[in-house]
C-alpha cells in the first residue's frame, strides 16, 4: 500500500482517531491532515509523532481550494460537516482517480446518482461511512445466521453526559429528534415509511455494560434504507427493518425539553434590542459548556463518572434456522484508550467508533478487497462482515455474540 491520502477536517473529533488508525496501520507515503484549524490539527501531528503526517489548511466553502488540496491525492476521507459535500465531490471528479470514503450520510437519492459521473472519472467513494458501516455489517453477520429472516433490529446506545459534546454532535443530536425532520423510517415489504415521530417505536433493548438496559425508539439513521440493498438481506427475505438509539438521560431530558416547549419551531424573541432565535441559544449553551480545550491523559478525562463515555453498536435480527424459530443478537463495542494512552481530548476518544471505520475501510479499498465502483455503500462493497470485523478486532474493538442460532 502506498501513495498520498488526505483526511478532509482530519482534526476533528469524529477523524482524529482515523489519521491515528492510518498512521498506526497503514502503508500510505503521506498522510495529510487538511483542516480549518490549524491549532488542533498541530497538536494531533503532535500525538501522531510520524513524518508521513502533514498538514494543510483548507477552505471547504471553495470547490478551487479542495481541488488545490486533492491534486497530488491518490486517496481522500471526507470527515467535513454534509452542507460541504457537493464541494467535496465537484473537487474529486474534477481531479480524478481519487479513491475514498465519505462520512456524510445524506441525500442518498442525489448523491448515488453521481456514481456513473466518479466511475468515467476514475474515482471510487464508499458513502454513508463512519459508525454505519459497522451496524450495517453487524445486521448482515446475524442474517448469515438466519435461513429467512422477519425483523432486522439496528441499535446505536450512545453514553455520554451532556456536557461531554462537541458543535457538530450537538447539532447531530438534535437534528435527529426535530420533528420537522422526515428520515426516521421504517421499512416494510418493500416499503419506507417516512415523517415517523420523535421518541416513537419504543422498544426494550439490553445493551452491554454501561449503558444496559434502555428503553429505545426510532432515530435519523439510514440503515432501513439501504440495508435492503445488501445480497443477504435479499437471500433471507427480510420482511421489516428498524433502526433505534438511545442517549444518556441528560440528553433525551435536553431534547424533551426542545420538543415540549415548542423550540423547534419558535419565533425568534427579542433580548435587549438583539433578535435571538431561542432553540440556536440553548444549542449554543451545551456546547459552550461541553467546549474542550485541553488535551490531557486518558485516566483525566472523564472524572464525573465510573465509565467511560462510548457507542455501542448492536443489531438484533428475528427469524428462522433449520425448522425453528430463532433469535440473533451481536454487538460491537471500541476500546479505551484508543490513542495509546497519549494526551488527547475526550470526544476524541469518544469519537474512534467514527474514525477507525473510515480508515479501515479505505485500507481495504486500496488492498483491492472491495468491489464497490463510483459511489456505492457498505452493503454493496463486497467487503464481508467477517473481513470486516477481523481488522476491527486488530484495533481494540470487540465483536460479542450474545445470541446465535444452531443451524
Amino acid at each position: 500500500m502506498s501513495g498520498t491520502v488526505v483526511v478532509l477536517g482530519g482534526s476533528g473529533a469524529m477523524t482524529s482517531s482515523c489519521v491515528y488508525d492510518l498512521h498506526r496501520t497503514s502503508g500510505f507515503d503521506e498522510i495529510v491532515v487538511a483542516d480549518v484549524d490549524e491549532e488542533n490539527a498541530r497538536k494531533l501531528l503532535d500525538v501522531v509523532d510520524d513524518e508521513r503526517v502533514t498538514f494543510t489548511d483548507v477552505d471547504a466553502t471553495s470547490t478551487e481550494d479542495l481541488v488545490r488540496v486533492l491534486e497530488d491525492a491518490d486517496y481522500v476521507v471526507n470527515g467535513l460537516p454534509y452542507q460541504f459535500e457537493d464541494n467535496v465531490l465537484d473537487a474529486i471528479v474534477e481531479v480524478g482517480d481519487i479513491t475514498g470514503v465519505d462520512l456524510n450520510a445524506f441525500d442518498f437519492d442525489r448523491i448515488l446518482a453521481r456514481s456513473d459521473e466518479f466511475e468515467e472519472a476514475g474515482c471510487a467513494l464508499w458513502f454513508c461511512n463512519g459508525g454505519v458501516v459497522s451496524t450495517i455489517m453487524l445486521g448482515m453477520l446475524a442474517c448469515q445466521d438466519m435461513d429467512d429472516v422477519s425483523e432486522v433490529n439496528f441499535y446505536w446506545g450512545m453514553w455520554r453526559l451532556l456536557t461531554q459534546t462537541t458543535a457538530g454532535l450537538t447539532d447531530t443530536v438534535t437534528y435527529e429528534h426535530d420533528p420537522n425532520v422526515d428520515e426516521r423510517v421504517v421499512w416494510q415489504d418493500g416499503e419506507v415509511t417516512k415523517d415517523l415521530p420523535p421518541f416513537g417505536l419504543r422498544k426494550e433493548f439490553d445493551f452491554p455494560d454501561p449503558v444496559g438496559q434502555q428503553e429505545t425508539y426510532v432515530i435519523t439513521h439510514p440503515e432501513s434504507i439501504t440495508f435492503p440493498w445488501s445480497d443477504i438481506a435479499q437471500e433471507t427475505g427480510v420482511e421489516r427493518i428498524v433502526t433505534r438509539g438511545v442517549w444518556h438521560p441528560e440528553w433525551q431530558d435536553y431534547e424533551e425539553t426542545l420538543l415540549n416547549a415548542g423550540l423547534f419551531d419558535a419565533d425568534p424573541v427579542e433580548v435587549n434590542g438583539t433578535e435571538v432565535d431561542p432553540l440556536e441559544a440553548m444549542q449554543q449553551a451545551i456546547i459552550q459548556e461541553g467546549a474542550e480545550d485541553e488535551w490531557r491523559d486518558p485516566s483525566e478525562l472523564s472524572p464525573e463518572t465510573e465509565w467511560t463515555p462510548q457507542t455501542i453498536l448492536s443489531t438484533e435480527v428475528v427469524g428462522s434456522a433449520g425448522d425453528r424459530g430463532a433469535r440473533s443478537v451481536y454487538h460491537m463495542t471500541q476500546p479505551f484508550p484508543f490513542f495509546d494512552g497519549n494526551d488527547i481530548t475526550l470526544m476524541r476518544e469518544y469519537g474512534c467508533y467514527v474514525g477507525v471505520p473510515l480508515s479501515v475501510t479505505l485500507q481495504l479499498m486500496a488492498a483491492g478487497e472491495s468491489t464497490g465502483t463510483g459511489i456505492f455503500t457498505t452493503e454493496t462493497s463486497g467487503v464481508s462482515p467477517e473481513r470486516y470485523f477481523e481488522a476491527m478486532e486488530e484495533r481494540g474493538f470487540e465483536l460479542v455474540a450474545e445470541t446465535t442460532p444452531a443451524k
